[in-house]
């Protein structure tokens, strides 16, 4: 159990540590409005810091910093919630002044604006595939033969491909396509979609042979780029660890550089849990080697109680958790918002 005298200068350990990415010696906490003790006084509790393990001397300095463990005690009993200022508030709205429709545009535009309020690396898991439907099916016959397929999932997501067909389409032909279609797969699952088109567009073939042939290659096309070529995890300021201190060591940097670029071994990391909780792993915690020197901190976001992905900064164990913290929470609330909307349209 710790005394308020060791909360208070533990506490000044970590902020002053975040803040300068320097040791903290005595002499310096001295110095700080807050801490009224005498320099004996500090160096005697940070004394008894460092043999409790929540506080470390690095090689080269004579001042400590925090250990992995102490920065688990700040995170959970320390952090001091703050409510962000009425400018931050309004600047994180106009984040968001002009609707993003699409969710795939929407996910990369959040994953960018975290990164700018953090000035970490963001990652964004977006919705699994597996898990979504079919929202509707668009055909927009052009001039030349040539047809835009659009196909909406539930979720907002848009995939679309451009044909040529051997003759043109009439709209009223399309439109009629369309309508069957929409009434009879809107709510299907995208993994049983591919075979209940197929099954549609032969009852329809009879009208259009040659048409609807070309119009179920392409819509097994798209379905096929929908399940193949869309990128599960969405990054947003990668340059960012370039301007840690602790990652100016390109070998530590790398094997996080090499972690981010592989999607299949992010995935598990961010999937989402039962718990929509923020969750913050620090160093080893991550059970992933390239993250020993990192802290995580994750949300994952839902609408109307579906949990879709995930939010996550990527930072160095000496991370702002109050700034990360807090911008995950305003942030997060903006985009489901936006997610309830696109889904609602």
């Amino acid at each position: 159990m710790l005394t308020d005298r060791q909360l208070l200068i533990l506490r000044a350990i970590v902020d002053d540590y975040i803040k300068t990415a320097q040791p903290v010696g005595s002499r310096t906490l001295s110095k700080r409005s807050d801490v009224t003790f005498s320099s004996a006084t500090i160096r005697n509790e940070m004394a008894d810091l460092e043999e409790m393990g929540l506080i470390e001397k690095p090689h080269t300095s004579a001042g400590r910093i925090p250990s992995e463990l102490g920065y688990r005690f700040y995170v959970d009993h320390l952090i001091r919630p703050e409510s962000i200022s009425p400018q931050e508030a309004k600047a994180l709205k106009s984040l968001f002044a002009h609707s993003v429709n699409e969710n795939d545009r929407l996910i990369r535009h959040t994953a960018d604006l975290l990164s700018e309020l953090t000035h970490y690396t963001t990652l964004v898991l977006g919705p699994k595939e597996e898990g979504q439907r079919l929202h509707h099916l668009e055909l927009i016959p052009l001039a030349e033969g040539r047809v835009v397929i659009v196909l909406v999932t539930e979720t907002g997501h848009v995939e679309h491909k451009t044909l040529q067909l051997a003759e043109a389409l009439s709209r009223e032909a399309a439109s009629r396509l369309m309508e069957r279609l929409n009434q009879t797969l809107r709510g299907t699952p995208l993994s049983q979609l591919r075979l209940r088109l197929l099954e549609e567009i032969r009852r329809f073939r009879s009208e259009h042979s040659e048409q609807t042939t070309l119009l179920s290659k392409a819509l097994d096309i798209v379905l096929t780029d929908q399940h193949e070529e869309r990128p599960l995890i969405y990054l947003g300021g990668k340059a960012n660890m370039f301007d840690q201190p602790e990652f100016q060591d390109v070998a530590k940097l790398r094997p996080v550089l090499e972690l981010i670029e592989q999607q299949e071994a992010l995935f598990d990391f961010l999937s989402p849990s039962l718990d929509n909780q923020i969750l913050i792993t620090i160093g080893s915690e991550n059970n992933v080697d390239a993250l020993k020197d990192c802290s995580v901190i994750r949300a994952h976001y839902s609408v109307d109680g579906v949990s879709l992905g995930t939010l996550a900064l990527i930072g160095p164990k000496r991370m702002d958790y109050n700034r990360g913290i807090n911008s995950i929470i305003h942030l997060l609330q903006a985009f489901q918002t936006e997610l309830r909307k696109n889904n609602l349209d």
